[in-house]
């Protein structure tokens, strides 16, 4: 009787430890992340390029890119809407239900002829970008969600301490265009 009693408990924990491991994953298939028990896929880190001004933060509703501590970000002419990158931003993905998370993420430096090239578009195409001259460096940012649809986000910086996003998901428009400062 004791080995048949010890028998079905092992089989129950077998049984209930690969259910234990998928947690997340069925929570975010049914509308919430269970950042406790994160789904397996959840990127867990930026890319260091990117690293310094902005942080990964997840909530039940969706993870997010937002302001790293020790800084700032803004849109311009408001002091108080605190702007955020969601894993939800693709245009692919606004529409669906469900948690929607990052699964990984590529960032890349833009070379000189190319941040030319994109201080060019941006000064024509985004009536928030005001600036001049060009940035000194621009990192690329390239995330993509649960769903396999991707965004761009590029951080342009002035300097070490102060510069700005153009969200780009996937067209970059003024209304997704931000500065972000250390404080």
């Amino acid at each position: 009787m004791k080995r048949l009693l010890c028998g079905l408990l092992w089989l129950g924990l077998a049984v209930s430890l690969p259910v234990a491991a998928h947690k997340g994953d069925e929570a975010a298939a049914a509308g919430v992340i269970d950042c406790e028990h994160p789904p397996a896929k959840l990127a867990r880190r930026l890319p260091a390029a990117v690293a310094g001004p902005a942080i990964l933060v997840c909530t039940p509703a969706v993870q997010l890119i937002t302001a790293h501590e020790g800084w700032t970000w803004r849109f311009p002419g408001s002091y108080f809407d605190r702007p955020s990158i969601p894993a939800y931003a693709p245009l692919e993905s606004r529409g669906n239900a469900g948690g929607r998370y990052f699964t990984g993420f590529k960032a890349d430096e833009l070379a000189s002829t190319e941040v030319a090239k994109l201080h060019e578009k941006f000064s024509k195409t985004l009536v928030t970008y005001v600036q001049s001259p060009p940035p000194a460096r621009v990192v690329r940012l390239v995330a993509t969600n649960d769903e396999g649809h991707s965004l761009q986000a590029y951080f342009g910086f002035q300097s070490k301490d102060e510069g700005w996003v153009a969200l780009c998901a996937p067209t970059c428009e003024p209304e997704f265009f931000f500065l972000i400062a250390r404080r």
